[in-house]
């Protein structure tokens, strides 16, 4: 069985971790409790969010201080923890990784936005303590191209499939009469795309602050 041989562990909120390892000596469907000290560990996959950002939309009244969705202070002290827990984990408990940055052990992925790119370099200083041998190469497709996140750019059924559906979300019964209630409450005036979805985004950002 596929679950047996892989452990899932999760990190909220930024990342999450699978490890493969292999045992040469039993069948992973085995009845019988495997014997750890057989195993080796083969592989290591990060996946992990950026840390955390500035609003993507600040709300009027709040406008200035730092570029829409810029990764915060804040978020890199995340992601450079985050590294530092996989430090801990695959270099000083478990000797897997070499203590220093070497290409040919692990392969790096991003996409192209600027926050993403800030992430992954915040958690290899703490994964590595800065210390290289030769450059780090980060990957990133092209904008056109990318997978990692939906692509409203290249992929035509997304588009069509999600078309309209903030519009009509914002006129569902109630809505636009609870949304002029707290933007009042908030002494919002404008009505430039200020909606439930950019409130509780700001509302978020600033809660991680």
């Amino acid at each position: 069985m596929i679950h047996r041989m892989f452990s899932v562990r999760m990190w909220a909120p930024v990342g999450f971790l699978t490890s493969l390892a292999y045992c040469p000596h039993q069948r992973a469907d085995s009845p019988h409790p495997v014997d750890r000290s057989l195993l080796e560990l083969k592989m290591v996959q990060v996946v992990f969010r950026h840390g955390a950002r500035s609003p993507l939309k600040p709300l009027p009244q709040e406008q200035g201080g730092m570029f829409a969705g810029q990764l915060t202070n804040m978020g890199m002290q995340q992601m450079f923890a985050l590294g530092e827990r996989l430090r801990k984990n695959y270099v000083e408990d478990i000797p897997f990784l070499s203590p220093t940055f070497n290409s040919l052990e692990v392969f790096v992925r991003s996409t192209n936005i600027y926050r993403n790119l800030e992430s992954t370099r915040c958690l290899l200083a703490g994964l590595f303590q800065c210390q290289k041998e030769g450059p780090i190469i980060i990957h990133a497709d092209e904008a056109s191209s990318e997978v990692l996140y939906p692509n409203y750019q290249n992929c035509w059924s997304l588009r069509e499939r999600t078309r309209g559906r903030r519009q009509a979300a914002s006129l569902q019964p109630g809505i636009s009469e609870d949304l002029q209630k707290v933007k009042e409450g908030m002494g919002i005036t404008s009505n430039d795309g200020v909606d439930f979805l950019s409130l509780f985004d700001n509302m978020a950002a600033e809660q991680v602050g």
